[in-house]
C-alpha cells in the first residue's frame, strides 16, 4: 500500500510540476513580447492535408507593436491598428474595414495568440529539442471547450530569448497549419500609420465599412 501510495505521489508531483512548466513558459513569452517594443518577422505558414501532405505554402512578413499589427503575405495585407482592421486582398478594387472582435483577432493577431493560453487550455510541457542553432521548448496547448476548430496546438519557445518560433494548430477537419518564424528583430522603431491603411498607397481601391 505505502508503495503504491509513493508512486501516485510521485506521478502527482511530475505532472503538476509539467503543467507550472508549461505556464511560466508561456509566462515568460508573454512577457518578452510585450517588452520586446516594434518587432519585425519574416514567416512561412505551410497547410497540411490530413496525411500530412503540404498542399499550400506561403511566406511572409509581420510588423508588430503591443497590439497593433501588419500581415504582408502574396494573398494580401491585413493591418490593424488597436481597434480597427483593414483587409485587402492584392490585385483586388477593395478593401474591407472592421472592428473585429476578439474571437475574430484570434486566428491573426500574435498579442490575442500570447494571452490564449491564459483561459480555456490544457497545458502541457513536452520537453525541449534542437533548432538549427537554437534550443527550444515545446509547450501543447489542448482547447478544453468543444467550440474551436482545432484540437490542439503546439508552440515552440526560444529558451535562450523566450521568443515564439513556431505555432501548429491541428484542424478537427484534418487540416493543419504550422508557422514558422523564419527570422525575427525585435526593438524596431515602427510609427504607428505602418499599422493603418493608407487610402493613397491605393488608388482607385474602394473602401467598404463594415463596422
Amino acid at each position: 500500500m505505502k508503495k503504491n501510495i509513493s508512486i501516485l505521489v510521485f506521478l502527482l508531483c511530475v505532472f503538476g510540476l509539467s503543467a507550472q512548466n508549461a505556464k511560466d513558459i508561456l509566462d515568460k513569452a508573454n512577457l518578452a513580447y510585450n517588452k520586446a517594443g516594434g518587432i519585425t518577422a519574416s514567416f512561412t505558414v505551410n497547410t497540411e492535408d490530413v496525411k500530412g501532405k503540404t498542399v499550400y505554402s506561403q511566406d511572409g512578413k509581420a510588423y508588430l507593436k503591443g497590439n497593433k499589427f501588419k500581415i504582408d503575405v502574396p494573398d494580401g495585407i491585413t493591418w490593424f491598428d488597436g481597434k480597427t482592421q483593414w483587409v485587402y486582398a492584392k490585385g483586388s478594387d477593395e478593401v474591407n474595414v472592421s472592428n473585429p472582435t476578439g474571437e475574430e483577432l484570434a486566428g491573426v493577431s500574435p498579442s490575442v495568440l500570447l494571452s490564449l493560453y491564459k483561459t480555456g487550455f490544457k497545458l502541457n510541457y513536452k520537453g525541449e529539442k534542437k533548432e538549427k542553432t537554437k534550443t527550444v521548448y515545446i509547450v501543447e496547448m489542448i482547447p478544453l471547450g468543444k467550440k474551436t476548430e482545432f484540437s490542439k496546438m503546439i508552440v515552440t519557445i526560444d529558451k535562450a530569448t523566450n521568443i515564439f518560433t513556431s505555432v501548429s494548430t491541428y484542424g478537427k477537419d484534418g487540416v493543419d497549419n504550422h508557422l514558422i518564424i523564419n527570422k525575427i528583430q525585435t526593438g524596431v522603431n515602427l510609427a504607428d500609420n505602418i499599422f493603418i491603411f493608407n487610402k493613397k498607397e491605393y488608388p482607385g481601391v474602394e473602401v467598404i465599412d463594415l463596422r
